[in-house]
Order: C-alpha cells, then sequence, then structure tokens
C-alpha cells in the first residue's frame, strides 16, 4: 500500500479540518475529539469512566470527585507529520467540590500560500486551542456529578474565530465491588455556531475483576454523525506503581482514507502509568491506520 508524504499527509488533515463546517458528518472543532488523557488514548478512547483518582484531560468531568489533593498535569503529543499537541491541568480540590483549569493545543505547522496563479508567496501557520473551566462533587456517597465549560479558538493565516461549548457528567461509583458507571455529554454547543460541533454522548461501565489484576472498560459511544461506537480498554494492574493499558475502538479515524470507518485495525491502542513519588508518568500509541501511530505522554504531580 502507498504511504502518503509528510506534505500530502498535512494537506488532506488541513482540508478536512476547514470544510468541516460543510458536511455533517465531519463536524469543526475536531481537536475537542481527541484523548489528550493518556489513559484514554491507550484504552482504546474511552472517556466516560475514571476512578482512579488522577487528572483525566477532557474526560466525564464528574470524574474529578475522585482526586484528593491538588494535582497539576503537562502533556505532549507526537502527532503525524510533525503536527504537536500539548496539554495543561490542574485540579485544586475543596471539600466535596473539585475545581479544574484545562488547557489543550495543536500546532499543525507551516503552509504555503499561494496567488492566483498558483506561485508560492509565503506561508501561514494553522493552531486550535481550547480552554475549559470544570466544576464537580460529590453528590452522595455513591452520586458524582460535574460540568466543564470551554472556549475554542482556531487561527488560521492570522485569523481567528472561537465557540463556546459545554460538556455534563455523572458517575455512579460502588466502592465495595470496584464497579463505575459514567455518563457523559461531551462538547455540547453553548449559544449558536456557524459550524457542526462534535458532539457525543458516552455511556460506560468499568470493574476490577474479582481475583485478577485487571480492570475493564466498556463504553459505547453515540456521536455526531448518528453511528453508534464501541470502545473497549483494560489496565493489567501489575503492581501498585506500574499499570500497563490496552485498548481498541471500533471506529476511530483513519488518516490514510480521510473517514471514520469500522476498523478495529486502526482502533488498537496501548499505554502505561508509572507512579515515582509523587508525579505519575503516563504513554500511550494509537494507530491511526495505515498513516501511522501516534505516541503522546504526560507527567502529573500530586502536590
Amino acid at each position: 500500500m502507498k504511504v502518503m508524504n509528510a506534505q500530502t499527509c498535512k494537506i488532506i488533515l488541513l482540508s478536512l479540518f476547514m470544510i468541516a463546517g460543510i458536511h455533517a458528518k465531519t463536524p469543526s472543532y475536531q481537536l475537542l475529539t481527541y484523548p489528550f488523557s493518556n489513559r484514554s488514548a491507550a484504552m482504546g478512547g474511552s472517556r466516560a469512566i475514571d476512578p482512579s483518582g488522577n487528572i483525566d484531560i477532557q474526560g466525564n468531568p464528574a470524574g474529578m470527585s475522585f482526586i484528593l489533593e491538588p494535582q497539576v498535569q503537562a502533556g505532549y503529543v507526537n502527532h503525524l507529520v510533525g503536527i504537536k499537541g500539548y496539554s495543561a491541568a490542574f485540579v485544586f480540590p475543596l471539600e466535596r467540590h473539585r475545581l479544574s483549569l484545562e488547557s489543550i493545543y495543536f500546532d499543525y505547522g507551516l503552509f504555503d500560500r499561494t496567488d492566483i496563479n498558483g506561485l508560492t508567496d509565503g506561508t501561514f501557520g494553522f493552531q486550535d486551542m481550547s480552554t475549559a473551566l470544570g466544576y464537580a462533587f460529590q453528590f452522595s456517597p455513591a452520586i458524582r456529578l460535574g460540568t466543564r465549560i470551554g472556549r475554542y479558538q482556531r487561527t488560521a493565516d492570522q485569523v481567528s474565530s472561537s465557540e463556546y461549548y459545554y460538556d455534563l457528567g455523572a458517575v455512579y461509583h460502588k466502592e465495595i465491588d470496584s464497579l463505575t458507571i459514567g455518563v457523559y455529554l461531551a462538547s455540547a454547543e453553548l449559544g449558536e455556531s456557524e459550524e457542526a460541533f462534535p458532539t457525543e454522548l458516552r455511556i460506560g461501565s468499568s470493574k476490577i475483576l474479582s481475583h485478577l489484576p485487571l480492570r475493564l472498560n466498556v463504553e459505547g459511544i453515540y456521536a455526531f454523525d448518528k453511528q453508534l461506537r464501541l470502545a473497549l480498554g483494560a489496565e493489567v494492574l501489575l503492581h501498585h506503581n506500574f499499570t500497563i493499558r490496552l485498548g481498541i475502538n471500533s471506529n476511530r479515524f483513519d488518516l490514510q482514507t480521510g473517514v471514520s470507518e469500522s476498523d478495529f485495525i486502526a482502533g488498537a491502542s496501548g499505554g502505561f502509568a508509572l507512579q515515582v513519588g509523587g508525579a505519575l508518568i503516563e504513554s500511550a500509541s494509537q494507530s491511526f491506520g495505515a498513516a501511522g501511530w501516534i505516541s503522546q505522554m504526560s507527567i502529573s504531580y500530586h502536590l
């Protein structure tokens, strides 16, 4: 199979984002669909449940209620063909309440600018950024609720546009048998936008198996294109300081074809989490089909 070169790959990506508002199946604001959380990325992109007590950036905001002490996190995504992603987050616990600040950023690099004759007369950049405030609280011993309000900004060739969005989440957690169920409405439009938002409804369950050092995540995703997707994830709890993660997603985006199709090969992922003192180092790799694998990592610190 012929592999795309870097420039062709970048042009395809840019074109998809620029024409996103025209086609219903390719909404704009694609940055909001990318799993910046390494736990999510390694476990098939599941984002509805995370009872780990660590920052789950862009995850179910109700999951923040599991965080018991202040945390900070910085992350880096080495995307395809030189595209770079960065993230930062902070969570502050206050009795039953949690406050968070998250920021994610994609830099797609430089592209050639051409005149009406097709001649190159310079370059231009293309960037996406989202900043969000989150709030969560423990409603009852078993139920946790949360929300997030964010501002999405896109800059292309020094021309900027921005929109607001919100997330809503709820988590049911039963400590005695480690059962967790999450419901997450992600990236819903706040106000009126000329472009389609990548709104998703995610419902998932997580449980540590009896007599096995294994946690399983199963998540159903009803997405903007009216398709039902499935994300499966597993955490192998090898040691209280070290975890291996594996995942698969039935419908992850394949850059080679430019569409999201039911392709488990394009949805494979894996990674690990390593606790060193007060720091948590996490890494993940995801398959984007024939275009290749994407690697990312983050470090969180418990203050």
